[in-house]
């Protein structure tokens, strides 16, 4: 375990047995998630396993029609993104390929994608203490496996926040290397004020951990570079949202307090020691 940068950790695991299994204790991660810091694992996820999902996914694209309707959060679908998200009431453009039906999936292909979410969501069931499994659930929080890529020239997600609960702790996996894959655009969060950027600190099998209810974006890629849906270049990253798409919303406001939240815990910790 190593702090690279300030409110950033990285923490070494082992890829065993189709898990993921940190250097540290599973409780001991959760502290430093809700203190809180963005912490980032070492999964050792191999990288051929990472790059045949960005593969299979594209193939699976080319034959898909793209989704333009509103989300139904019942099927396999893939979209272009240029709007503002009606949840996040965040301004976005790339390309998202979300598998809340991952089990309807052909067999080859969702062999696929289960190598690197099935490792995903144990490891979000060790670190949160539940048990659970995909598949969709009608008025109840489920998970929703998505590949996203942030295509080369201008592609980013602005400023938002989610809900703590029931997630807790977002996941964002690298599925390709910055500075040989993509040079431009990571997550960024806000925490006691200060602007914690993981461009460059994520490497292809790194997964980002970080408290949900952090304001967080993703930065614009290079503009230098000519945009375009149909180049693979860019960012390509693994999530696994866990929410009920029915539920409550964020709050409108910003979420607030870390600082006084921080601020607590250090006077608890002086105190300790008078």
């Amino acid at each position: 375990m190593k702090e690279v940068a300030k409110y950033l950790i990285k923490v070494d695991a082992e890829f065993k047995d189709g898990q993921i299994v940190t250097e540290i204790p599973y409780e001991e991660v959760m502290r430093l998630v809700n203190e809180p810091n963005i912490v980032i694992i070492k999964t050792g996820i191999p990288n051929e396993k990472l790059a045949k999902v960005i593969a299979d996914t594209r193939q699976w694209a080319d034959k898909t029609p793209l989704a333009e309707g509103p989300d139904t959060f019942d099927n396999n679908q893939h979209k272009q993104r240029l709007h503002i998200a009606k949840i996040q009431q965040a301004p976005q453009l790339f390309h998202d390929h979300t598998f809340d039906a991952i089990l309807d999936l052909e067999t080859e292909f969702q062999q696929t994608l289960l190598s690197v979410f099935d490792p995903m969501r144990g490891f979000w069931n060790n670190l949160t203490g539940n048990n659970e499994s995909f598949g969709i659930r009608k008025g109840e929080p489920y998970f929703h496996p998505q590949v996203t890529h942030y295509p080369l020239g201008g592609s980013f997600f602005g400023r938002h926040w989610h809900p703590l609960n029931p997630q807790k702790v977002g996941m964002i996996l690298a599925l390709n290397q910055y500075g040989q894959d993509y040079t431009s655009g990571g997550t960024g969060y806000v925490i006691n004020d200060h602007i914690v950027e993981t461009e460059g600190y994520q490497d292809m099998g790194d997964m980002i951990l970080f408290r949900y209810d952090l304001p967080h974006w993703v930065s614009p890629s290079s503009f230098a570079d000519r945009f375009s849906w149909e180049d693979p270049a860019g960012r390509w990253v693994s999530i696994l949202p866990f929410y009920n798409p029915w539920g409550t919303p964020a709050e409108k406001d910003e979420p607030q307090g870390w600082k006084a939240h921080i601020q607590t815990a250090k006077n608890t910790a002086s105190e300790a020691t008078v």
